[in-house]
């Protein structure tokens, strides 16, 4: 960019001006998209089925019904995040987390895959709801996570409401207690 100085001012010309538009652009937009995630996500539960319906066409019913067997569940216990504001930390009730079984025999990602699949199915009326379902919630879209937790898996299902964080740990404790799980954390 030519710059030039007219009687003590900084002057340029508008043709480079324009060429570094797309630039700016560029950064804006770019520096933008890190900026959107702190925002909260308005998202409705069926955007973010249809957002996930796409990685689910290799999903089988079969799959679905092992996942959801609730003998499986060896123990339910309440999920909590925690969050540090100055001297002090914040714990947050998020939703539930199901101990299951090794009996299942699926990696966590499958399991994850699979109840994210469900969750997506539901919510956009193409799969069915078993009772007290804890991977779905009317209304609401869960974080679904799984990871290995030594000899099994642990499934957390969790929301950022938390009367939607009740319902879900309800949900899973019912689901749990149909299969006979004697190991349901205490309230």
């Amino acid at each position: 960019m030519k710059v030039a100085v007219l009687e003590g001012r900084a002057t340029c010309k508008v043709g480079d001006m324009v060429r570094f538009l797309p630039i700016l652009a560029t950064c804006v937009v770019g520096c933008g998209g890190w900026w959107f995630p702190l925002w909260p996500d308005t998202r409705t539960p069926a955007d973010h089925a249809r957002a996930i319906a796409p990685r689910c066409t290799g999903q089988s019913d079969e799959q679905t019904a092992k996942a959801l067997v609730p003998s499986f569940v060896e123990a339910v216990e309440p999920a909590y995040s925690a969050v540090d504001s100055g001297n002090d930390r914040y714990v947050h009730l998020r939703g539930a987390r199901l101990r299951i079984r090794p009996d299942l025999n699926v990696s966590a990602e499958s399991l994850q895959r699979t109840l994210e699949c469900h969750e997506a199915g539901v919510t956009l009326g193409t799969a069915r709801e078993v009772e007290d379902d804890p991977y779905v919630l009317p209304g609401a879209w869960l974080d679904i996570r799984v990871d290995s937790g030594g000899d099994g898996l642990v499934a957390e299902a969790l929301v950022d409401r938390f009367e939607d964080a009740r319902q879900v740990l309800q949900r899973a404790r019912s689901f749990a207690a149909v299969g006979g799980t004697s190991g349901i954390a205490p309230r």
